[in-house]
């Protein structure tokens, strides 16, 4: 079942040094801690991630329905790609706030 989670996205240096983002939504591919396939990460914010600094709080939920969903538990972590520098950002799920996303959007 797909889920939206709270989780701290620790930005790359690099990518701090260019400049973090102002936008407020987006989508990029991420990989779980296991190194195994890469899935579509959305993540949203509710301040951009220029507004909160390094790390950033985010939701997050994978977008293709056969994502390991179930993967997204507290503790998990990912890692996700920086478009700007081409390089990973860490993303570790939180403790709070783990929903399905039917539950989410009622």
């Amino acid at each position: 079942m797909p889920v939206q989670c709270r989780a701290l996205i620790q930005w790359s240096p690099e990518h701090v040094r260019h400049g973090l983002s102002n936008w407020l939504q987006a989508i990029d591919p991420a990989w779980l801690d296991s190194g195994e396939e890469g899935w579509s990460l959305e993540y949203c914010f509710d301040a951009s991630p220029f507004q909160q600094g390094n790390p950033s709080v985010a939701f997050i939920r994978f977008v293709v329905p056969s994502a390991p969903h179930e993967r997204l538990v507290p503790g998990a972590t990912l890692l996700l790609f920086e478009r700007a520098t081409s390089r990973f950002a860490t993303v570790t799920v939180s403790a709070s706030e783990t929903q399905s996303t039917e539950k989410a959007s009622q």
